[in-house]
């Protein structure tokens, strides 16, 4: 949930899409978060065109694209994880997007090591990281942008919160199956220098059709947003995920207080697992 979120700098926006992808993929999260990833492997790469509406007028504004690689992170295995936006160049002169989010964490635990992220949205520049120590059970966020000073601020490591990322790829290997309608299921979120908890609920499954022209089997999800920034306070955000095993949003819609984003998926490569949630196409 994200009241007067920080750095809303306008109406489409890599972060924005990050926000809304991951309260997409938020279930129920306990105490102790141990993993079991049979959903998604080394190469990944997914991506989405993110198109805005104001008033009447509908248009393609950007790519968002979420990459996933196996490598070394100070001598010790790792997932790099990485999200990038970019408007596309006939929307750079109403408002040039180029947003880069990097994550890497442990594979065994998803406990986020490093965290960085630079955004530059129509003329802001934000440059925030976030170094975890677990021996202090600290957390170091340094934050800088080209109308402010940089600060530095020193959190307490709560268990089983996560980086924007990485909460993305730790929800999609949580257990679909346990989802019962109108049950709200939460996820703690660390974005800039504060937590979040976001909540969502199912809506049931139902079969979509992408922009390729094909159709898949997915569980619709609602979530219930915070008055602030960005959303008017209702459940002003929905979701479709495939039914299968690589549990990937296939289409995402969202009203916001200047409009409405919506997020197709444009291309999915190097999944894990065959793909059975497309029914035709």
């Amino acid at each position: 949930m994200f009241n007067n979120f920080k750095g809303f700098r306008g109406p489409v926006s890599a972060r924005n899409i990050l926000v809304i992808i991951i309260i997409f993929s938020t279930f129920r999260v306990t105490a102790q978060c141990p993993v079991t990833n049979n959903v998604f492997g080394d190469g990944e790469q997914i991506s989405y065109t993110v198109s805005y509406n104001w008033g009447p007028v509908w248009v393609d504004a950007g790519l968002v694209t979420f990459s996933v690689k196996g490598e070394l992170f100070h001598g010790k295995p790792a997932w790099h994880f990485k999200g990038t936006g970019k408007s596309f160049v006939s929307y750079d002169l109403l408002f040039k997007v180029r947003d880069y989010f990097d994550s890497w964490v442990e594979p065994e635990t998803f406990r986020s090591l490093d965290f960085r992220r630079y955004v530059y949205e129509g003329g802001y520049t934000l440059l925030n990281t976030l170094n975890f120590d677990y021996g202090s059970q600290k957390i170091i966020a340094h934050t800088k942008s080209n109308n402010n000073p940089q600060r530095t601020d020193t959190l307490k490591v709560r268990p089983c919160a996560f980086d924007m990322l990485s909460a993305i790829y730790y929800t999609r290997t949580l257990d679909f199956s346990d989802l019962h309608p109108d049950k709200k299921t939460f996820v703690t979120v660390l974005i800039d220098d504060a937590y979040y908890d976001i909540y969502l609920r199912p809506m049931g499954k139902e079969i979509i059709e992408s922009t390729d022209g094909k159709k898949y089997r997915c569980i619709k999800f609602a979530a219930k947003m915070v008055q602030g920034t960005i959303f008017k306070g209702e459940e002003d955000v929905l979701v479709w995920v495939t039914d299968d095993t690589n549990k990937v949003p296939i289409y995402i819609e969202a009203k916001i207080i200047v409009g409405t984003i919506k997020a197709y998926l444009k291309e999915a490569k190097g999944l894990r697992n065959k793909a059975t949630a497309v029914v035709s196409g």
